[in-house]
């Protein structure tokens, strides 16, 4: 019985070390592959600060991106921009044997139905309308669709260079994609513009310490310019420096404030033309504009923030006196994003003019009269929204980052650091428990004398009154 005994006992030490053994070796293995793996990138990103990338010359950047139709218009399968990424550690495959190493990718935003999965050709055009090929790398429906009939897409096509090429690279000037069923893809291509910085001695540098804004898609219609001009005041009091808005038909009052913005060169007004997809895309495309703002603000701006919010959706900091000094002195540099918690203020509640001065014209911003919010905070991910490293983000959602770049983590704001003001026309749960906040009225000194500034230059005519409505 103890012979028995012994050679069990035998039998689980070997068995056992014969585990630990196997452990160690896929450890070692894993380990070899990481660290091969960190040596090409290395390998790939001392290569690519050798290049001299050259942008086609005779593109001239233009903020008029278009969804334009792939192929038959019946089919509304659309394309809207394209934008350069240097980031080599995001391709699938950043060597191809055969065809060099990744020195790049070229990412495009796409309306496509959801179960589309055919193999896509991406069609690259130069200045001097040579073409060549390759095969799309990635192609996949970014995330939030709602199981809608069309979603939206992002599509890599990367950029290969062989090692005993020239060291200058002359990037493609437009981009197509082509797939077997839409035969109007292959016979007549559609080709987008490649969006490049602005300034190609930014391709490679330090991001630029600017938080800018991305708008989700005005309303069709949308009069209210007293809440754009607010919008905007209160967020460059936030520190905000650039703002990017969709626009897919606004009024003429909202068209002034936006012109009077662009003057300045504090925002930007791309068409979002996407109303054949009324019913069958959710939310009206707007994971596809979240994502063009992100690549737009890092890939032509070289912005490091951007921050992601409606009109109704202020990001409040309450232990900094700007979102900007709270990322200056609080990002270490590998955060993806960050998140701010959601509670509601209801714009039906009873207006606090307490604070308004006599002699101000525009008298009705929410920020500054609604007072009484919600006691209860959201989960993280529950209506909440974000600061996102635009170098950081590959896949964006609506409240969350679906794909960061490698050694990129998130970090949700302790509620007692920053929250998001949510001003809703209408209350979820109307018996939710009510607390005063006046935090918001910290900017009010400056916030009412901006606000009716800029309202007199541009409805002077109005007596320097702004249109609610």
């Amino acid at each position: 019985m103890l012979i028995n005994d012994n050679q069990r006992l035998q039998r689980i030490y070997f068995l056992l070390s014969g585990v630990v053994a196997s452990s160690l070796l896929i450890l070692t293995y894993v380990s070899l592959l990481t660290r091969a793996e960190e040596n090409l990138q290395n390998d790939i990103r001392i290569m690519q600060l050798s290049l001299d990338f050259v942008k086609p010359t005779s593109l001239v950047w233009s903020y008029n991106n278009n969804w334009r139709n792939i192929g038959h218009s019946g089919m509304k399968h659309k394309i809207y921009s394209a934008y350069f990424d240097r980031r080599t550690d995001i391709l699938d495959y950043p060597y191809e044997s055969g065809s060099g190493v990744g020195i790049g990718s070229i990412r495009i935003i796409a309306i496509l139905p959801l179960k589309f999965r055919e193999e896509v050709a991406c069609t690259f055009r130069s200045e001097d309308f040579t073409l060549s090929k390759t095969k799309a790398e990635s192609l996949r429906p970014l995330k939030d669709h709602h199981d809608a009939k069309f979603a939206a897409f992002t599509i890599v096509c990367p950029l290969y260079k062989a090692m005993n090429e020239s060291l200058v690279v002359r990037l493609p000037h437009a981009v197509a994609i082509s797939y077997k069923s839409n035969t109007l893809s292959q016979q007549s291509p559609i080709f987008v513009p490649i969006s490049y910085p602005r300034d190609m001695n930014q391709l490679f540098a330090k991001s630029k310490p600017v938080l800018s804004i991305c708008v989700a898609p005005l309303e069709v219609n949308s009069s209210n310019a007293l809440r754009i001009v607010e919008f905007v005041e209160i967020y460059r009091l936030l520190g905000a420096g650039h703002f990017y808005f969709y626009s897919i038909n606004t009024s003429k009052e909202v068209g002034r404030v936006l012109a009077h913005y662009r003057n300045q060169s504090l925002v930007d007004v791309l068409p979002w033309n996407l109303q054949d997809h009324q019913d069958d895309l959710f939310a009206n495309g707007t994971i596809a504009q979240i994502n063009d703002c992100i690549y737009r603000a890092m890939t032509v701006d070289n912005y490091r923030y951007a921050a992601i919010v409606g009109l109704d959706e202020i990001l409040m900091p309450l232990k900094h006196n700007s979102l900007m000094k709270y990322l200056l002195q609080c990002d270490e540099g590998l955060t993806a994003s960050f998140i701010f918690r959601n509670v509601f203020y209801y714009k039906a509640d009873r207006a606090d003019t307490f604070s308004i001065p006599d002699k101000i014209q525009n008298r009705q911003l929410y920020t500054q009269t609604k007072v009484r919010r919600t006691l209860e905070i959201l989960p993280a991910h529950t209506k909440s929204k974000f600061i996102v490293n635009t170098h950081a983000s590959v896949d964006m959602g609506l409240e969350r980052m679906w794909r960061a770049a490698p050694g990129y983590t998130d970090r949700i704001l302790a509620p007692t650091v920053g929250l998001l003001f949510h001003y809703r026309e209408r209350c979820i749960n109307c018996r939710m428990i009510m607390v005063v906040d006046y935090t918001a009225r910290r900017y009010g000194s400056l916030l009412w004398d901006r606000v009716d500034n800029t309202c007199l230059q541009t409805f002077l005519k109005d007596k320097g009154v702004c249109p609610t409505k």
